[in-house]
């Protein structure tokens, strides 16, 4: 998902949700993405919606995985996401399958009950309520369709070749600081939900709830993509001058991606890895109109105030 006011920016003034980065990121793992959609076993012809498309980068996988008699539509609340997803597909040989629009998860663009499968890519790291906004999502799912929710867990996050103890404590600062940021100011981030979508998904009402883990290992040498990816996020650990960590650690972690002799990401023996979840439920509830107005009214007047 695209969003309109950058939640973070790298030390390179790169915004780590603009669209930029977005592809960047998407190029960098294309492989363990392919092998995600793969895995959820799609049924030829079905109608999907992909919430929180960003720039359609999941378009194309999605197209191959349900063929030419099915339909995806792609919801954002980002016009310029949009733009850029409608730019890309022009001229694809699934064009005609394809459609985007602007809108929310809570309330999607199309009748309840109607899709056979919501497919959500890192967008729940940025939901404050999880639990109530899968259950939303559901309501516009047929009886036995499937909500499929992928994110990252950055607490499966490890580079070989720092000290674990530098580690350990540039990861803690951000975890902590993400739980308290929204006080400051900043849109709230969670971005060690991986791991907690399976139990988020049951308490939303959904059955069948499966969860596969994709393990994500890099070795010296890196590509451009995947380079540009861990230097950006590496930036991200301690971007918002990292209020909850020592001055002096936090230029101790950046010196070590800076380019240079003395990078990490040079070293014969480098080694990066993290783990991505994805995880499946299905909604058999029958949907009630009446609860799922008042839920909207309440998601209206919370936008408003």
């Amino acid at each position: 998902m695209a969003v309109d006011d950058p939640l973070h920016v790298n030390e390179g003034g790169l915004p780590l949700n603009a669209i930029e980065w977005l592809e960047n990121h998407h190029r960098s793992k294309i492989h363990e993405r392919e092998q995600m959609i793969r895995d959820i076993f799609f049924k030829h012809g079905s109608s999907i919606v992909d919430a929180g498309c960003g720039p359609g980068l999941w378009t194309p996988l999605l197209a191959r995985a349900i063929g030419y008699k099915g339909q995806i539509l792609g919801v954002d609340v980002s016009p310029e996401a949009l733009v850029t997803a409608y730019k890309r597909l022009h001229g694809q040989r699934y064009e005609q399958l394809v459609n985007y629009k602007h809108g929310l998860l809570e309330q999607l663009p199309v009748p309840f009950a109607s899709v056979d499968l919501i497919f959500s890519a890192n967008v729940s790291q940025y939901l404050p309520e999880p639990i109530t906004t899968f259950a939303a999502m559901g309501h516009y799912l047929v009886p036995g369709g499937r909500l499929v929710i992928k994110d990252i867990d950055f607490g499966t996050m490890r580079f070989s070749n720092i000290d674990a103890g530098l580690q350990a404590c540039v990861f803690q600062a951000r975890e902590r600081w993400e739980k308290v940021r929204v006080d400051a100011g900043y849109t709230f981030e969670n971005s060690w939900v991986g791991s907690k979508l399976t139990g988020y998904m049951r308490a939303a009402g959904f059955e069948e709830v499966q969860e596969k883990s994709y393990r994500i290992v890099r070795h010296f040498p890196l590509s451009q993509d995947f380079r540009t990816y861990l230097q950006g996020i590496a930036e991200w650990f301690v971007c918002e001058d990292a209020p909850l960590l020592q001055p002096e650690v936090r230029a101790r972690w950046l010196q070590l991606f800076e380019d240079g002799q003395s990078c990490i990401l040079d070293a014969d023996r480098f080694t990066f890895e993290e783990t991505e979840y994805v995880v499946t439920g299905v909604w058999n509830k029958k949907h009630s109109t009446a609860r799922h107005f008042d839920m909207h009214i309440r998601i209206l007047e919370e936008v408003l105030v």
